[in-house]
């Protein structure tokens, strides 16, 4: 069963006329990574700066950010912007931008930062100085072919900074499709020894929430990466941004960890996804990206967001999720 609910592709027009959201300004194709950022593009819900991310996080506010998701640089030699000398210059670079992210986070706020589970796994401790708490998220995909003579990659991994214990997290926005099993017996009493009777509710009828299953620390969405063209083929989303990530992870963790109006940031946006689900979602955004390129794919993407309700987005997900689902 195919989702029914159809994306734009093209710039929408009136009277012949593109109807552009905002405001594209000149680019600079020349600038350097030492250069100090430039407003590259400017919209009623945020601003795009095309720069250098560490000079730009630099620039802005202590405390005025609501939520972060990075897609960093992953030092495997992707593109010259994911290339350094050593892994120790590599986790250099990672430290500075994380301390001046952790700078312009609000207390209420949350980092995310997305990479493979052996790059993360240098990062995490020397960045929890700059926050209170952090959970290791495991993004798993089963739709990426091994074409290699090793272990296939089918996760990367999501370190989840709290800037305080007092964090923005919205379970009911992020509920997953129970499993046909649950669904088949949906209310059944609980025994004492279960763990959500818990020796005290054993008498309890459990129901499913009519929302779904709260999420786990495990996010099983398809990937969009454009290296594997096969699995890229058909999805609305696509650019020919090498590290892609896909949108429907995006809106997940925006979704959980920030409200309608709350500022989102990308220091690394790439082709824009941060922003696009963040405009999808109602929330402001800044973001910031080295390559006029990359930033210039971007702007199609704003200019082309749906004005969907929110509960149409998540009902969007959930309805992809359960058709994957029943085809496994």
């Amino acid at each position: 069963m195919r989702n029914t609910l159809l994306r734009n592709k093209e710039l929408p027009t009136f009277f012949g006329e593109v109807q552009q959201k905002g405001e594209r300004l000149l680019a600079n194709f020349t600038q350097n990574q030492n250069e100090l950022p430039t407003l590259f593009y400017q919209h009623p819900n945020g601003q795009l700066w095309q720069g250098n991310s560490i000079e730009w996080l630099k620039s802005l506010d202590s405390e005025s950010v609501d939520l972060i998701f990075a897609d960093p640089p992953y030092n495997i030699k992707k593109a010259d912007w994911d290339t350094f000398e050593s892994q120790e210059e590599y986790i250099k670079f990672s430290m500075q931008w994380i301390e001046q992210a952790a700078k312009v986070l609000k207390p209420t706020g949350t980092l995310y930062i997305c990479g493979f589970s052996e790059i993360l796994a240098d990062l995490k401790h020397p960045a929890t100085k700059y926050f209170k708490g952090c959970r290791w998220i495991i993004w798993n995909y089963k739709n990426k072919a091994n074409l290699g003579s090793d272990w296939g990659r089918s996760h990367e991994s999501i370190l989840h900074f709290r800037k305080t214990k007092n964090f923005t997290f919205n379970i009911d926005e992020i509920r997953i499709p129970y499993s046909e099993h649950t669904l088949k017996y949906p209310s059944h009493p609980q025994a004492e020894t279960s763990q959500y009777g818990n020796g005290k509710n054993g008498n309890h009828l459990w129901e499913p929430n009519q929302f779904g299953a709260k999420p786990k620390d495990v996010i099983e969405i398809p990937q969009d990466i454009i290296e594997v063209p096969t699995t890229c083929n058909g999805m609305h989303e696509k650019t020919p941004h090498p590290t892609q990530k896909p949108e429907e992870l995006l809106r997940k963790i925006i979704l959980a960890s920030s409200n309608i109006g709350d500022i989102v940031l990308d220091p690394f946006c790439g082709s824009g996804t941060t922003p696009v689900c963040a405009e999808q979602l109602q929330r402001k955004w800044m973001s910031c990206d080295l390559s006029p390129e990359y930033l210039d794919w971007a702007v199609h993407r704003l200019d082309i967001v749906e004005n969907w309700s929110i509960e149409k987005w998540i009902k969007y997900d959930f309805e992809n999720q359960k058709r994957r689902n029943s085809i496994r």
